[in-house]
């Protein structure tokens, strides 16, 4: 089953933002207060899912660099309820983009981002409550906020070929 790979998602987030960002892989950790945003992909050909699970300040700072935004107008932007049209699209598009390295296995295509569990449902939301593999990253994005990075992932089906 491959993975994706910090380094390839260190790669592609850098590339992106033209700041170095720096994935590292690492354990599960407690959860903490600070708020999260998921990213809900469809997997093409296999109709499966992966959900993105990831801190909201680090989303806010791959999509603030993206937009010209420093660190403290980030800042002052997450703070506010609700998130400013400029930001939010800018995550939109963050995590719209993740789509080319959150799996090595088909084809994710994002469908949509939310910031509420509950809003978690079908064959993702089956997937968020018992995941087949999940992939812990701590996140650093250079001059910015960095945080918690998960991937969610179901086993791929393997075709066979009858002979």
């Amino acid at each position: 089953m491959s993975e994706p790979t910090p380094l390839s998602l260190s790669h592609h987030f850098t590339n992106l933002v033209g700041r170095k960002v720096t994935f590292a892989p690492t354990t599960i950790a407690p959860e903490t207060k600070i708020k999260q945003m998921y990213g809900i992909y469809n997997v093409l050909p296999h109709e499966t899912a992966i959900v993105v699970k990831a801190d909201l300040p680090l989303l806010g700072s791959l999509a603030g660099v993206l937009v010209g935004l420093p660190d403290s107008a980030v800042k002052e932007c997450l703070a506010k309820s609700p998130l400013e049209e400029l930001l939010r699209d800018a995550i939109h598009e963050v995590l719209n983009v993740a789509s080319t390295v959150v799996t090595n296995e088909g084809r994710a295509v994002f469908t949509r981002m939310v910031t509420d569990t509950g809003l978690i449902d079908g064959t993702a939301g089956q997937l968020f409550k018992k995941p087949d593999r999940r992939t812990y990253f701590n996140v650093l994005v250079d001059g910015y906020q960095g945080g918690k990075f998960t991937i969610f992932a179901q086993f791929q089906p393997v075709k066979t070929v009858n002979v």
